[in-house]
């Protein structure tokens, strides 16, 4: 059982480090700037997935002890409140989403970050500095210094 858990890991580490391979030798004749993010995901890519690989093939996996702890849904909450929460955040997800796609992602994530933040019981000028910063850091980061284009959402853009 063992040496089957050790080939699939060994081929897993060999299909990641293919495709992060192939996107560092696909990125070498783009622009500076379209390369950059496969370039900067590919190479740690690929170096941790050739260690797995040769952790892997040399046989030091097997001199661990410690069993991997598996997933287990806490037992101290009740089913039905667990699924009210998972609906929830579901909701909230879906919601976020929605608001991205009708308003653009500038717009979108300041006022789900207050609106997340006044549903869960926050002060008005909590959500509002949060909100604000929120903006500011999506406007300054993304607009100003990467200078990212961002799409107006489907609303915004009728009036465009």
């Amino acid at each position: 059982m063992m040496r089957r858990i050790l080939r699939v890991r060994l081929l897993l580490a060999l299909i990641v480090a293919a495709l992060a391979g192939y996107a560092l030798y696909a990125s070498l004749s783009w622009p500076f700037r379209a390369a950059l993010f496969p370039r900067v995901i590919g190479i740690p890519l690929l170096l941790l997935a050739l260690t797995e690989m040769s952790l892997t093939a040399l046989g030091r996996e097997d001199e661990r002890q410690e069993h991997a702890v598996d997933f287990e849904l806490s037992t101290g909450v009740e089913p039905a409140v667990a699924a009210r929460r998972t609906l929830a955040m579901f909701g909230w997800i879906v919601g976020f989403l929605f608001a991205i796609l009708s308003l653009g992602f500038p717009l979108a994530v300041p006022l789900f970050v207050f609106l997340y933040l006044k549903f869960a019981g926050e002060k008005w000028r909590l959500a509002l500095a949060l909100a604000l910063f929120s903006w500011l850091f999506i406007e300054g980061l993304f607009n100003r210094l990467l200078h990212v284009p961002m799409p107006p959402g489907w609303l915004l853009s009728i009036w465009n």
